[in-house]
């Protein structure tokens, strides 16, 4: 399987005179990983904002090559685009692999109450992701039903266990603007649901 195919990157800001400018041009966006385990596995983070007010005013580039990025905190932003190779050519471990590689151990943890069978992917982050599919296919599975995008469809993921599943023999490419919120159990939620319809007019 080929490298990964770069990230063109264009970032705006303003000059000292206030006029829109092109602040960055990356043929390949810096902060970029690419897996030595898994070949076509990868992800490049394209921007980061931090909990509290945006800076539209700074020239510094908030996700520089080395900079490591995991799941975003309460507040936080992260643009990635991450590629899914075919279920395939993972190893027979991909599930420590996986989360090794990426360092998220307690977001496998959190997800795998009901359904680490299902799928090695399977992990819960505490974000509202907006996943817009940009090459390829790739099923999104939670621990009741699953369903297939393709190139244009986008999946709007609220703090849910879920895994990426490539069924195909071609990596998926996907973008995804993680938001992240404040913690809150799938318990929690289920509670809060049944207290929901317990009040509502019949």
């Amino acid at each position: 399987m080929s490298a990964r195919k770069p990230l063109h990157r264009v970032v705006t800001g303003h000059d000292d005179e206030g006029r829109a400018v092109i602040l960055f041009d990356d043929a390949d966006a810096p902060n970029t990983f690419a897996s030595d385990s898994i070949p076509g596995f990868g992800a490049t983070v394209a921007w980061f904002t931090p909990a509290g007010a945006v800076d539209h005013v700074s020239d510094q580039d908030p996700a520089p090559a080395g900079r490591e990025f995991n799941f975003p905190a309460p507040g936080e932003t992260v643009m990635r685009i991450a590629d899914f190779p075919p279920d395939v050519v993972y190893p027979q471990n991909a599930g420590e692999t996986v989360f090794d590689e990426i360092g998220g151990h307690e977001e496998r943890e959190a997800g795998s109450e009901h359904s680490s069978s299902k799928h090695f992917w399977f992990h819960r982050t505490e974000s509202i992701d907006y996943a817009v599919v940009l090459e390829g296919e790739i099923t999104l599975l939670v621990d009741e039903g699953e369903s297939t995008l393709k190139a244009g469809d986008v999946a709007i993921q609220r703090a849910t266990a879920h895994a990426w599943s490539n069924r195909t023999d071609k990596v998926a490419r996907v973008m995804f603007v993680l938001v992240g919120t404040d913690p809150i159990s799938p318990a929690a939620i289920a509670a809060q649901r049944v207290q929901a319809k317990a009040t509502e007019p019949v």
